[in-house]
């Protein structure tokens, strides 16, 4: 089952202490696709440094946060975070899975935000490059990129989810991982 909640929640109500999880991620930029594993803030803000340079629009990315044993199964997963941008407009969006296995439930976001424009019409980001005419962002859920920043960040390595960093509102429908 796929369901919001109006308030933050603590991922040590969700999943316990957050010693031994790490981030990782899948990113493709033209015909070449990259996997990170991220320990650390310094580490994720080289990699957002790297990624958001990319000379051409990357594919949605796609970021895991799960527990830092392996082989890696579905079950050590805690969360999903799906992302695009346009750097030439300065614009972002995301989509935000949280698993609550304690009630069985996947938690689902998306942003809201400030990050409109007049051109908005000539952004397409999605979260999932798959299927992208099926998976648009709207408009209001643009944020900029600071607050992309800011709210990878915050996911990754802050104590509530969703982060603080921007508003979200309940993304009913998108439950994968």
């Amino acid at each position: 089952m796929t369901l919001a909640t109006s308030r933050p929640l603590a991922w040590s109500d969700l999943h316990g202490g957050r010693e031994r999880w790490v981030v990782s991620g899948t990113f493709q930029v033209g015909s070449a696709d990259y996997q990170t594993e991220l320990r650390n803030e310094a580490e994720l803000a080289r990699f957002l440094d790297f990624l958001l340079a990319a000379p051409m629009k990357p594919a949605t990315s796609r970021m895991y946060l799960h527990l830092s044993i392996y082989p890696l199964r579905p079950e050590r997963y805690a969360s999903n975070l799906r992302l695009q941008f346009d750097m030439q407009r300065q614009v972002a969006a995301a989509v935000l899975l949280a698993i609550n296995r304690a009630h069985d439930q996947v938690l689902s976001w998306m942003t809201a935000g400030e990050g409109r424009r007049r051109d908005d019409r000539e952004v397409v980001l999605a979260h999932d490059s798959w299927n992208e005419h099926e998976t648009l962002f709207q408009p209001g859920s643009f944020i900029t990129i600071p607050d992309l920043r800011r709210i990878v960040t915050e996911w990754a390595f802050g104590d509530v989810v969703p982060p603080l960093a921007v508003r979200w509102v309940d993304a009913p429908g998108i439950g994968w991982l």
